[in-house]
């Protein structure tokens, strides 16, 4: 088994970014600059061009070392209702438990599109599709994420303008993000937040540099998908026609996420 270089395709075979892009490491853009960095190896032999191909079947292939699972031929896109003191992550050094616990061991290795902090619940998209979920994550397609907050106060309707035209968080550019109050309590609102950007822990920081700190944080929705009828710890298989969804947000609406490249 060696390195399979070449300008076309044989039988058996794609292009090593496109294998990599599969078995869930990011958007193939992202597959060259590890392969450019000299971290991708094909049967213990480092990977030196682009123009690389693997034999599907045989190969091992390997980023830092760390061998990949051969991806599954077929795009696969699950929706999971996070559960509180879950990470957003495959393992913890510390034992905690992760989202992945409940999930099958043959969904091991899809990858999370966003992250959601320890104590938030709410949707979670993971697949095996990662030119799709970069693109997802990236803010120039400005994708919509829905969140429900309970924060501590009621936001005037000065404050609703304020995050609907922009708060100065210390990030390039002011967070954004329109606001309806859905209910109050005795001491304080749950909000309805609409933002389309995946800044990290991007509600919270909002919502309390405006004074209302946020006790409890559910994302119900994010690029259309919704976690409605499903129980925290819940996970279902997306239908054919929202993936189809997701990748036409995403502006590859005539790619096949299946198609060897």
């Amino acid at each position: 088994m060696g390195l399979t270089v070449a300008t076309e395709s044989a039988e058996g075979t794609e292009r090593i970014n496109r294998y990599l892009a599969r078995a869930g490491i990011g958007s193939r853009r992202k597959a060259d600059e590890l392969i450019t960095a000299g971290r991708v190896a094909i049967n213990g032999v480092t990977v030196e061009k682009l123009a690389t191909f693997v034999d599907t079947a045989h190969d091992r292939v390997s980023v830092d070392g760390k061998e990949l699972h051969p991806p599954v031929e077929t795009a696969i896109w699950i929706a999971l209702n996070k559960r509180p003191d879950t990470l957003t992550t495959r393992s913890d050094m510390r034992g905690r438990a992760t989202i992945y616990d409940g999930l099958p061991p043959v969904y091991a290795q899809l990858i999370s599109v966003g992250r959601l902090d320890l104590d938030t619940t709410g949707l979670l998209l993971l697949t095996n599709d990662g030119e799709t979920a970069s693109r997802l994550m990236h803010p120039s397609y400005e994708i919509e994420r829905v969140y429900e907050a309970m924060v501590a106060g009621v936001p005037t309707k000065s404050t609703l303008r304020k995050m609907a035209q922009g708060v100065d968080l210390g990030d390039p550019t002011p967070a954004r993000a329109h606001v309806d109050i859905i209910a109050r309590y005795e001491r304080g609102a749950i909000l309805k937040l609409v933002l389309k950007e995946g800044r990290k822990r991007e509600v919270k920081r909002l919502c309390q540099a405006l004074g209302h700190r946020v006790h409890k944080l559910k994302r119900v929705s994010y690029a259309g998908i919704t976690v409605k009828g499903m129980e925290e710890g819940q996970w279902r298989k997306l239908r054919d026609d929202e993936i189809a969804k997701l990748r036409r947000a995403v502006g590859l609406e005539g790619a096949d996420p299946t198609s060897r490249r």
